[in-house]
């Protein structure tokens, strides 16, 4: 599947705000495509926001994830998360708008990357305890953009245990390929009915290609009317 990119420059088009979930499984190229869209979207004058990824500050910062069956435990620890993620993406949208520039919002992975993680009877009592509902969460998003674990088409790539990513930083990655394939089809699961979704793949034209197919996906959706939540 092809996307045209149509992306408009900055001052051509009255300023605008979006706001993308990038996701997907182990090993997909997660950090290089976010150079690719970055270098992208500077040459059409929009400016780019990454929302980090917030498990990952959490447990940065001293916390222990308390495991599936964690019971309350787990509903506060992902609560936690939930709320900071949504706080963070706000204040990011408020920063956006404060310029009056057009603005691309990356959240390094959403808030439905949770129930990916998660048992289904887990995800929806961490819902309740929200007074949330996946449909309200999916409307904070314009797009999808899934990259699929090297594990999938392009294994011999793939990296697990004591790794550099490939930005060249040190990670410990869990996964076997077998792992990081039922993974990334877990967390497409929970994307998927998202009516702009963009599943990358590792195809033919190799890894450039894929980052290529990535960065046309994003121009894709910065060029429609926002729809996000967060206007």
């Amino acid at each position: 599947k092809s996307f045209a990119c149509i992306c408009l420059r900055g001052s051509d088009r009255m300023a605008t705000l979006h706001c993308i979930a990038l996701t997907g499984g182990p090993c997909g190229g997660k950090s290089s495509a976010l150079k690719s869209i970055q270098s992208k979207l500077k040459e059409k004058d929009i400016d780019v926001y990454l929302v980090p990824e917030v498990p990952t500050v959490i447990m940065q910062g001293g916390a222990t994830y308390p495991g599936i069956d964690g019971g309350d435990a787990l509903v506060a620890f992902e609560t936690a998360i939930i709320q900071l993620q949504i706080q963070m993406e706000q204040s990011f949208a408020t920063i956006a708008k404060s310029t009056g520039r057009p603005s691309l919002i990356i959240c390094d992975r959403g808030l439905l990357d949770i129930a990916a993680y998660l048992p289904r009877e887990a995800w929806l009592q961490v819902l309740q305890a929200n007074r949330l509902a996946e449909e309200e969460l999916l409307k904070r998003y314009d797009g999808v953009l899934h990259l699929v674990t090297s594990a999938d088409g392009a294994e011999k790539f793939y990296k697990h245990g004591n790794v550099k990513d490939d930005s060249g930083n040190d990670v410990y990655r869990a996964e076997t390929p077998e792992m990081a394939r039922e993974l990334d089809s877990k967390v497409f699961g929970c994307w998927w009915c998202h009516n702009m979704v963009g599943r990358i793949g590792n195809e033919d034209d190799g890894f450039d290609g894929k980052l290529a197919r990535a960065t046309q996906f994003v121009c894709d959706v910065v060029s429609r009317a926002p729809i996000s939540s967060l206007q």
